[in-house]
């Protein structure tokens, strides 16, 4: 039965009550109002209720309804309080002065016996003021309320079981006897009382639950005290019956009473037995239940004691993510040495005093190899059975999430970062072109001999390392003109050998192994190339004292996912690019940052911290992977893997570019930076070329609409203010389909060709470029 429906139950026997012992006290009243013989003129084995008993339980039984109906603070439940004080004094005063208050309500009357007929009795007083204190404390101080209702019920207990024995309390003595009926009414209404008081107040709280006390007391209490009762019952109606001796009667009643509590307690005790053995059998059930939960878990348990971090249970699967062989193991380390930082198991112990229990929490927890182990846990702080404060955690590792979440996080901010950069190498590469190229014009208008021709050829230098520079940034944001081809990484490695030798000096030995049979890769050659400089460079920076360096290429099939760090290898087929040192090494904290841009370990202005940035950029954007291997004091590998490309590589051949490059077709040049716009104006027309140049989309469609001629060569910047290029193209073809078109961008091809308008094979032109390479291609596109 739910509590809800016991607690309705409960309320509603004790509103029966007090209505039963009501509707008896106004008939009472009723009897002696109008002089019924039962009241006036009694047998002598039947005293009536007094008339002031009467009207104190009719008091007292509607002020039991009106506090138990009545909502709290309502006046009609405070009346119900001040009546049960009122009943209560009136009894007191009925106790000093007898009989005043029953003659005016028509009692006193009458002789019963040695003592005046119709008056309350002494101990019906008594036992009404401790009932009239319990109705008053109702549902404000209910831990009173059992206590004062039993002493009125065990009173009216009494005097029932006097009548039913053929000896009532009192009778034929100078005191004034207690009625039957208002036995009855105390019992009753007692009973009610306590119902209403509830099961978690004195005597109910004994004899509710499924504890074994309550039960052996509901089991073995009322079958007791009604064997007892039923046996001095028959003891007293019947013993006269048989005549004899009543000492031998009263001693076969006690045999037969001890015979039938005997049988009673057998049979109780082989219930409550059967039913103590289904619950330990039920309770060993549910303990098999949970250690079974608790070991094979896949999520992590453990117990530890708050006082000295003991750990005093695990199972498997806690053992098994902290890298131990056993929980037994386990259970042999402090708490504190198993966080990476014991100051955070400090701050959960005291955020768990405030709250007894923490939810999803994550901590940075020490495996037994020293490697750190992310785990998110709810733990909980308890009281065990000896009083000792305890933390029960359940566990599960999230190593691998933090790993995602860390590599998202990194590409998150090399893609902002890149984007940033790509911006400034694009922004930076128009400056050059303008830088180069006017700087060529000079050259070949002054001619070798000119006293400023070294200055020229150093400001060409300059504008080379800052081409490299951007070269750098590009690939970083991997928004560097991306041309892959299939090749052979070996092939590449002896190309560059010689150069990296020149490179690393002679401190440095460089030694590398290649394999004869190496499988072709899909990459961009020159970007290859910067990635073995960067690396060789890096390898050099870590050996100040001089040591080596070791190239090696070879191909490896990974069969199951690969993982070093945050670095995830999926499984396939891959040739692997190693770059070794037997440098500085590093520590896991520089490790963990290792290819964001930016970040260096070398001296100031040593290092710009895009070389490593670089390098993975490159890989990532030929599809590959990088993995490091670092130790302080021993030395560090870089490997690289690169996805096997079924593509055979090809022959490379010197590409033979025409001799001639002067024209005389028309040019449209559209281009926004004012200065190249000026210098390929200035570099064309020198090559006989006619030229209508445009600083946007709109004044080149305005252009293209106002020329009568035809325009041969639409020249044009990928990225324009205005009428977008995508835009432009679709008006300009549509208007004149036979021109030809060339683009060119600081950006990459990829990103200015992202756009379905434009199409694959349209020629491009990376900036920064020379006059040369400018004259060059646009003599090459117009002659194709």
């Amino acid at each position: 039965m739910s509590t809800a429906r016991a607690d309705r139950l409960r309320m509603r026997a004790a509103v029966l009550a007090a209505l039963v012992v009501a509707a008896h006290s106004g008939v009472v009243l009723i009897g002696w109002a109008a002089g019924w013989s039962l009241f006036l003129v009694p047998s002598p084995s039947f005293i009536p209720m007094a008339p002031t008993t009467a009207l104190a339980f009719l008091a007292l039984s509607l002020a039991l309804i009106a506090r138990l109906v009545a909502p709290a603070g309502s006046p009609l439940r405070n009346t119900g309080s001040v009546l049960s004080w009122v009943v209560a004094t009136v009894a007191l005063v009925n106790i000093a002065l007898p009989s005043v208050l029953d003659q005016i309500l028509g009692g006193g009357t009458g002789q019963f016996g040695r003592v005046r007929l119709g008056v309350m009795s002494p101990v019906t007083a008594a036992a009404i003021i401790p009932l009239a204190l319990a109705i008053a404390a109702t549902g404000a101080r209910s831990h009173y309320v059992g206590a004062l209702a039993t002493i009125a019920a065990i009173v009216g207990a009494t005097v029932a079981l006097g009548y039913a024995y053929g000896t009532p309390l009192l009778y034929g003595g100078g005191t004034i006897p207690v009625a039957l009926p208002t036995g009855l009414s105390l019992l009753v209404l007692g009973v009610g009382t306590v119902l209403a008081a509830g099961p978690d107040v004195w005597p109910l709280d004994r004899l509710v639950g499924d504890e074994p006390r309550a039960r052996m007391l509901r089991a073995f209490l009322p079958a007791t005290a009604g064997l007892v009762v039923l046996i001095g019952l028959l003891d007293a109606r019947l013993g006269g019956l048989f005549g004899g001796d009543r000492v031998l009667i009263a001693a076969w009643f006690a045999v037969i009473g001890v015979a039938l509590v005997a049988l009673l307690v057998s049979r109780l005790s082989r219930l409550i037995a059967s039913e103590i053995d289904r619950a330990n059998a039920e309770q060993h059930r549910a303990e098999r239940r949970y250690r079974e939960m608790f070991e094979q878990s896949v999520a992590g348990m453990t117990t530890t004691r708050v006082s000295d971090g003991h750990v005093i249970m695990c199972n498997e699967a806690c053992a098994r993510i902290f890298g131990y062989g056993s929980p037994a193991e386990f259970m042999k380390q402090q708490a504190r040495d198993l966080w990476w930082d014991p100051a955070e198991r400090d701050q959960l112990v005291a955020a768990l005093r405030e709250s007894p229990g923490v939810r999803n929490f994550e901590a940075r927890m020490k495996r037994k190899d020293g490697t750190p182990a992310w785990v998110m846990c709810n733990v909980t702080l308890r009281e065990s059975a000896d009083g000792e404060a305890i933390l029960e955690s359940i566990l599960v590792d999230v190593s691998d999430r933090k790993s995602l979440e860390q590599q998202l996080w990194q590409a998150q901010k090399l893609d902002a970062l890149g984007s940033l950069a790509g911006g400034v190498a694009h922004d930076f590469n128009n400056l050059l072109t303008a830088i180069i190229g006017y700087a060529d014009i000079l050259r070949e208008d002054l001619g070798e001999n000119s006293r400023y021709a070294e200055d020229l050829n150093e400001i060409l230098k300059a504008s080379d390392r800052a081409t490299a520079l951007t070269r750098q940034l590009l690939a970083f944001s991997r928004r560097q003109p991306f041309e892959p081809k299939a090749l052979r990484l070996d092939e590449r490695v002896q190309d560059i050998e010689k150069m990296l030798r020149r490179l690393l000096g002679p401190p440095v030995h460089l030694v590398t192994a290649t394999d004869g049979d190496l499988s072709a890769v899909l990459a961009d050659p020159n970007q290859l190339e910067q990635v073995l400089l960067n690396l060789a460079v890096n390898s050099r920076d870590a050996m100040p004292n001089g040591g080596t360096v070791t190239i090696e290429t070879r191909n490896v099939r990974i069969d199951e996912p690969y993982a070093q760090g945050a670095s995830v290898v999926p499984t396939g087929s891959y040739v692997m690019l190693a770059v070794s040192d037997t440098g500085t090494g590093m520590t896991p904290e520089t490790l963990s940052r290792l290819f964001e841009p930016f970040f260096t370990t070398k001296e100031k202005g040593k290092g710009t911290g895009l070389g490593l940035a670089t390098v993975y950029g490159i890989v990532k954007q030929s599809q590959g992977h990088v993995i490091v291997y670092s130790e302080p004091g021993i030395g560090t590998t870089f490997k690289c893997f690169f996805p096997v490309s079924d593509a055979r590589p090809r022959v490379s051949r010197p590409v033979q570019m025409p001799v001639k490059v002067k024209g005389t077709e028309t040019i449209l040049l559209v281009e926004d930076e004012e200065p190249i716009r000026v210098l390929a104006v200035t570099a064309l027309e020198r090559c006989g070329y006619r030229v209508l140049p445009a600083g946007d989309g709109d004044a080149a469609m305005t252009l293209a609409t106002d020329h009568d001629g035809p325009i041969h060569l639409l020249l044009s910047d990928g990225v324009l203010s205005g009428v977008r290029v995508p835009e432009l193209l679709r008006r300009f073809v549509a208007q004149r389909p036979d021109t030809r078109i060339l683009l060119m961008s600081g950006y990459s091809q990829e990103a200015v060709f992202q756009h379905d308008i434009v199409a694959p094979n349209t020629a491009f032109l990376p900036k920064p470029f020379t006059i040369r390479q400018l004259t060059e291609r646009v003599r090459e596109v117009l002659d194709s």
